[in-house]
């Protein structure tokens, strides 16, 4: 009897020296156990031990939770705050911590959230890299990482199915994942692509935005004649397109009028990329303003250069 009497004696003083320590305590909380696909989800934080200002954090995880369009928390009063998810998905399934803590130190409680399972599929996000030009290969991969098989996979391009053609292919890896191939990127293969995968229980969709460099417009590196031709010399230029789609159309100008072969001046493509003008022995008439025109489906690019035989004077 007095062990007892003791212990009753000493009891107020142990509940009074841990609450002058002010550390928070948290009340133990808990997410239904019944919660479906777009239901609403809400717990609340409370102190109920401390002494307060509190600073309220909350986790997922064990990464820090941020407010977006879905899931919002709140500090009700000084003592409680209020954690709401607006409509559960496959997504919001984790390991949720409240930490709730002042200048004497902190607590922290967690629950696990678990939505039933209905089966319906969810994709994983996928991405083009940044860097295409035009010709590269290009993929990616559609990874359904939840739901129940077997599964449809449809890809569109830009709203519409994407049907299979010369450079473009889609295969099915497995069970769980697609393909798409573009094996030469060009200003075509620019869009917005979707992966739709479904099935018995509902569908879900990811889209991917592909943006290729277009090299489009020709560009011309400038020439010049050399300034040291005298009557009966040989002059030659070369007119090199160093950017721009194939294929390039090569004409030359001399003060503006087309060239055209003759004798003593000829030009001709060396490759899809170059054409040269070589005037065999140049006179009085050679010397004016040439002019290397280059166009493609995309536009045009010119460049020109003076060519003045020595002793002659170019009006």
């Amino acid at each position: 009897m007095a062990v007892l009497l003791n212990i009753a004696m000493l009891f107020p003083f142990i509940v009074k020296s841990a609450a002058e320590s002010g550390v928070p305590k948290i009340n133990p909380f808990h997410f239904s156990g019944e919660l479906d696909v777009g239901m609403r989800a809400s717990v609340q934080c409370a102190v109920i031990y401390g002494d307060p200002p509190f600073e309220f954090s909350w986790f997922k995880d064990g990464h820090k939770l941020i407010d977006n369009r879905g899931v919002s928390t709140r500090n009700i009063d000084d003592f409680t705050s209020n954690l709401v998810i607006s409509k559960v998905e496959a997504d919001s399934n984790g390991n949720y911590t409240c930490r709730a803590s002042n200048s004497k130190g902190f607590d922290e409680k967690f629950a696990t959230l678990s939505v039933k399972d209905d089966g319906t599929p969810k994709i994983t996000p996928f991405h083009f890299p940044g860097e295409l030009t035009v010709g590269m290969r290009t993929s990616v991969l559609c990874a359904v990482i939840y739901g129940h098989p077997p599964f449809d996979f449809t890809w569109l391009k830009d709203g519409h199915k994407l049907s299979e053609a010369r450079s473009t292919s889609v295969k099915n890896i497995d069970d769980f994942t697609s393909n798409l191939v573009i094996s030469k990127v060009d200003a075509d293969s620019n869009g917005n692509y979707t992966c739709r995968a479904s099935n018995s229980k509902g569908l879900d969709e990811k889209s991917a935005l592909l943006s290729v460099k277009e090299l489009g417009n020709p560009k011309i590196n400038p020439f010049h004649f050399s300034g040291e031709l005298d009557v009966g010399m040989r002059a030659s230029v070369h007119c090199a397109v160093i950017y721009g789609d194939v294929p390039f159309e090569f004409m030359w100008f001399k003060d503006g009028q087309p060239l055209i072969d003759t004798r003593g001046i000829s030009f001709r493509k060396t490759d899809e990329y170059n054409s040269n003008l070589v005037i065999s022995k140049v006179d009085a008439d050679s010397n004016g303003n040439y002019t290397c025109r280059v166009t493609n489906l995309k536009g045009s690019d010119e460049k020109s250069a003076v060519l003045s035989v020595k002793g002659i004077l170019y009006e």
